[in-house]
């Protein structure tokens, strides 16, 4: 029986484990896994290594725009199952929910060991968080950085437990795997780091070593990555554009999500900001009052890593985006600090509830409310996103629209893209290789001004031309026949195969404006 006790203790992270695992499925039972651009370039990644290709994309170009991890994972996948990794993609990222649940459970368990029912609700915030069931049922490498963060924290909560070298190596392994499935991976290096050398309460000279031993470690494997990109393509993390967000947009952006969590989907824009700011200042002045507290008790430990990663993570994100160009912060960024995030209000839940003052009662009827309309706003976020993946599909390549193009089936069963000898490109190169296997070239991106000026000089070319592909990065429509003579060859509903040819010089000269 004595042996039984311990899973009887996690008996509520098994059932809740079980229902996130459920709610994957669930979602991505209509039309399978989603998957966008990114998920293509993992997918075709993943099968140029079962095929024994290395790590190359559908458009034959080395990885360099994402770490090797997850593909590397995918390819593993597929060998074991012997299966195409999208079929069985909503199954392997439901046990990688399932698998973070577990983990989220063990360290809940040790940061409130004395309110089961805080343990429980917050279980039940991270299985119904829009953010996390977004990840999860799409094909993304967030599914599997989640994972390893929350194996990573665990580890961090034994490892300041009890300072052993066996500890802080396995960490470490899972901080660099981590840092080559995101390249945001790097704070969870940093969060080792800084724990390591703050937080365990050693000399100086063993802080010291044990801070090295774990930066080389886990920093060796994202140095050997960039290494090789930089090889490859001469880029460490590829091209990247300047952001076209200021901080304190990214801040807004910040305390928009993060109140969107807690029941609130559409805050004011000032409380939004304001939000944003008390949050990144709170969980730093949590964390540096956790790390210099003589009383390392395991709330006191689980605080310190929580606080630690949130924080650095965070103003990592806000950072970057404000200096690099990337997608505007939004649930996906986020969603690798939802756990840490429900677990420092655990903590603080904890805290409110122990003390016994006259106001006891008002607190426990405050956090049971408060506890109440957050789960209600993510079961209302959660019913419209069944709703909507019952209709029409997850949203990107999963949405039915896809299914019924009329010039994604002209190429898949057409001649015309195998036996052309003229070089063909899209605005969507991404959805034709996922939906017809065939290969096409980006077109250029206007800020990148030698690409440009070799596509506009190039000779006859065609352009295929998806409605629904249209990125604004990229030239659009109206700006593509303005730098080349492009004629419609094939017209069909949702799109237009164009073959152009370089213009005449004078025109050529307009070209300027574009740039």
């Amino acid at each position: 029986m004595k042996k039984l006790l311990p899973l009887f203790r996690q008996l509520d992270s098994i059932i809740a484990a079980i229902l996130g695992f459920y709610f994957v499925q669930a979602l991505t039972r209509h039309g399978g896994i989603g998957v966008s651009p990114d998920s293509i370039m993992y997918t075709s990644v993943a099968r140029n290594l079962t095929q024994g290709n290395g790590f190359l994309q559908f458009d034959a170009k080395p990885l360099t725009m994402f770490p090797v991890a997850f593909p590397y994972f995918l390819h593993i996948i597929m060998l074991i199952s012997g299966k195409d990794i999208i079929p069985i993609a909503p199954i392997v990222t439901g046990f990688l929910f399932a698998a973070t649940i577990l983990l989220a459970g063990f360290i809940l368990e040790k940061a409130v060991p004395k309110y089961r029912i805080i343990k429980i609700i917050a279980l039940l915030l991270i299985i119904t968080n829009p953010a996390l069931l977004e990840v999860f049922s799409m094909l993304w490498s967030e599914t599997l950085f989640i994972f390893l963060i929350t194996l990573f924290s665990a580890f961090q909560v034994l490892y300041l437990k009890n300072n052993t070298f066996t500890l802080l190596f396995i960490s470490a392994i899972i901080a660099g795997i981590a840092a080559i499935t995101r390249y945001a991976g790097i704070t969870v290096i940093a969060s080792g780091c800084f724990i390591t050398f703050f937080a365990i309460p050693q000399n100086w000279k063993v802080k010291w070593i044990h801070t090295l031993l774990f930066g080389c470690i886990s920093s060796s494997f994202l140095i050997i990555n960039l290494l090789s990109n930089f090889l490859q393509s001469g880029y460490l993390t590829g091209k990247r554009l300047p952001a076209d967000t200021s901080l304190l947009d990214n801040l807004q952006l910040y305390g928009s999500v993060i109140t969107g969590w807690i029941g609130n989907d559409a805050p004011p824009l000032w409380l939004a900001l304001l939000m944003g700011l008390l949050l990144i200042v709170a969980s730093v002045i949590f964390l540096l009052l956790n790390v210099f507290s003589k009383n390392k008790s395991p709330n006191t430990i689980v605080s310190i890593t929580a606080a630690s990663f949130l924080s650095i993570y965070v103003l990592f994100i806000l950072v970057s985006s404000t200096l690099s160009n990337y997608d505007d912060i939004n649930n996906r960024l986020l969603s690798p600090v939802v756990i840490a995030f429900f677990t420092l209000l655990s903590i603080i839940a904890a805290k409110v509830l122990e003390n016994k003052s006259a106001q006891f009662h008002l607190n426990i009827a405050l956090f049971f409310i408060l506890s109440l309309l957050a789960l209600t706003g993510n079961l209302t976020s959660d019913k419209t996103s069944l709703q909507n993946n019952q209709d029409a599909g997850i949203g990107g390549y999963a949405e039915d629209y896809w299914k019924a193009s009329e010039i994604l089936h002209f190429l898949k069963t057409s001649t015309f893209a195998d036996t052309s000898k003229i070089p063909i490109y899209s605005n969507d190169n991404a959805a034709i290789y996922y939906f017809t296997g065939k290969h096409a070239k980006t077109l250029p991106e206007l800020t990148h001004e030698r690409e440009l000026d070799v596509f506009v000089q190039s000779p006859a070319i065609y352009v295929i031309w998806l409605n629904s592909g249209a990125n604004p990065d990229l030239i659009e429509d109206k700006e593509l026949k303005t730098i080349k003579n492009c004629k419609p060859v094939f017209t069909f509903a949702d799109g237009i195969i164009y073959k152009c040819t370089p213009i005449q010089p004078p025109i050529l000269e307009n070209q300027d404006t574009l740039k």
